[in-house]
């Protein structure tokens, strides 16, 4: 390990590697786990139901009629039926013995006997369509429109439920184990995702799901309080906007391992692919990064003081006295809570993250819907490849816009054209325009040049926000936050609904944009410094 970790430190040295960027890059990698382990299951979930439903088919097929009177009478049935085709075609003969030869051969007579041996055993209720009937019902049980939803849904239960306890274990342990962990449980559920699918059926899947959903809440409340301690006030809107947008990545890369490596008997495979990519992502990180400058045996000492002299003035940055082994924290003990919750910024964010979280979810189905309906209709290999382009395209245009705001975000602050404040309202009123735009007269035409605009500005504004607002508590804001934002994706089924049954639900969604957007603020919050 310690030869490792020399080998290391001198390639870093000699390359002039900036430990901020590695963090950051590795980070990036991080969330692009997160988010193809969390939407591997959505974009091959029709292909298990259709795995589920044959499985299904197959099984009530093999079931015998336990009542010797209905088995009886489908064998008699099945028995005259035979012997009249063969009548008709002119092949039927009778065996008779040498000895006995019938005087004359009456077809009446044994019209009457097959008669006389049907009625009495004539049981209407044994016909093949029951059976067939037997086979829908246990598909649709089994794989039922709700059991779908729940299982969807699942994921955003467990997902919700550990943001806050994710980022104060963060900000009091240490990002690195936090991060770490999350990554890696996740990726074990998601390798043992087929053969729970297989084995246990729909509810399997569901606990499977839930247990993602627990174990990736803390991803961005982790990240969140790692670059609170390692990114320059300077460069935040560039590194951290780039770092947090990197679910656009995630997006792109599980739509086309989606049209790649899946088909209707191979889906496991992308669960394999995505899982075992989440551990060899573990095994680098924790080997290269840790939770702040101070414990990186591979940071250069200019580096390391120009983090510590640029970093927020109001961050706690302690030295650990164990040594470069160990990478704790020593943060305050008790979160202000109360103040927190008090805080109108707070709300505003709160209330911004939901809007942008329920348009994902949306922009995510629209985009989905492009493929399946060229799919169905027949397609070429370039039908399928414009149409491929045309779903990734917008979220490596999210990606990139994200760095271009985030650029464009640290000029004006650094130039002092605008405040922090008045450059993270400007970002959000370019994403209440472009959204509002993409919403009201664009949506249906098919151009969505503003939606990338406005996803791209959404994170070099809003989503920066908790490691303004409080950088010794990043992680808790970011857990509130985003945890709350992740509700519109475990009411998305109703939500749509509600939206397509009155219009004027996406009116009072961009009025309500715009009302947060003027109360949002990029200043540190009295509550960043604790009390006594």
């Amino acid at each position: 390990m310690f030869s490792i970790q020399r080998m290391l430190r001198v390639l870093f040295s000699y390359l002039r590697v900036q430990q901020r960027v590695v963090l950051c890059c590795f980070s990036l990698l991080a969330i692009i786990n997160a988010y193809t382990m969390r939407l591997c299951l959505d974009l091959s979930l029709n292909r298990i139901v259709l795995e589920g439903c044959a499985h299904s088919s197959h099984a009530v097929a093999k079931v015998k009629p336990h009542n010797w009177l209905t088995e009886l009478g489908v064998r008699l049935n099945q028995t005259e039926n035979l012997i009249r085709a063969r009548l008709r075609a002119g092949r039927e003969h009778f065996y008779h013995p040498p000895e006995y030869r019938p005087p004359e051969y009456r077809p009446s007579e044994w019209k009457g006997r097959f008669a006389a041996i049907k009625q009495p055993v004539k049981v209407p209720s044994i016909e093949p369509v029951s059976v067939s009937s037997r086979q829908r019902i246990s598909c649709s049980e089994m794989w039922s429109r709700q059991t779908q939803t729940l299982v969807t849904a699942a994921f955003y239960a467990g997902y919700m439920l550990t943001h806050v306890p994710g980022g104060r274990l963060s900000e009091c342990c240490g990002g690195k184990w936090i991060l770490g962990t999350a990554i890696m449980s996740s990726a074990i559920l998601t390798l043992l995702t087929p053969v729970a699918v297989r084995h246990g059926g729909p509810y399997a899947l569901m606990a499977i799901r839930l247990g993602i959903g627990l174990c990736e809440g803390p991803t961005f409340p982790a990240v969140s309080a790692m670059l609170a301690q390692w990114v320059p006030e300077g460069e935040r809107g560039l590194l951290a906007s780039g770092v947090l947008s990197g679910g656009e990545i995630g997006i792109t890369l599980v739509q086309l391992l989606s049209g790649l490596v899946m088909a209707e008997e191979d889906w496991p495979v992308a669960f394999y692919v995505v899982g075992g990519g989440a551990v060899a992502w573990f095994l680098g990180f924790t080997l290269i990064c840790y939770s702040k400058p101070d414990n990186c045996p591979y940071i250069q000492s200019e580096e390391r003081e120009y983090i510590r002299s640029h970093v927020s003035a109001t961050l706690l940055v302690t030295s650990s006295s164990a040594g470069e082994d160990r990478d704790e924290l020593q943060p305050p003990s008790n979160a202000p809570w109360k103040r927190m919750l008090m805080s109108t910024p707070l709300w505003a964010l709160i209330s911004a993250s939901m809007q942008h979280d329920w348009s994902e979810q949306q922009f995510a189905q629209e985009l989905q819907k492009v493929l399946e309906d060229l799919r169905s209709k027949g397609s070429t290999l370039w039908d399928e490849l414009e149409a491929s382009i045309k779903v990734t395209a917008p979220h490596v245009g999210n990606w990139l816009v994200s760095l271009t705001t985030g650029t464009l975000s640290d000029f004006l602050i650094a130039e002092r054209i605008l405040s922090r404040t008045e450059t993270r309202r400007l970002m959000s009123w370019l994403v209440f325009f472009c959204g509002s735009m993409y919403m009201v007269s664009l949506k249906s035409a098919g151009a969505r040049i503003w939606r990338v605009l406005a996803v791209g500005a959404y994170y070099a504004g809003i989503k920066l926000l908790p490691l303004d607002m409080s950088p010794n508590y990043a992680g808790t804001l970011m857990g509130i936050s985003n945890g709350m934002g992740a509700l519109p994706g475990l009411l998305l089924p109703y939500l749509r609904e509600f939206e397509a049954d009155h219009a004027i639900v996406g009116s009072v969604r961009s009025a309500l944009l715009l009302i947060c957007s003027a109360y949002i603020s990029a200043e540190v919050q009295s509550y960043n410094q604790p009390a006594g």
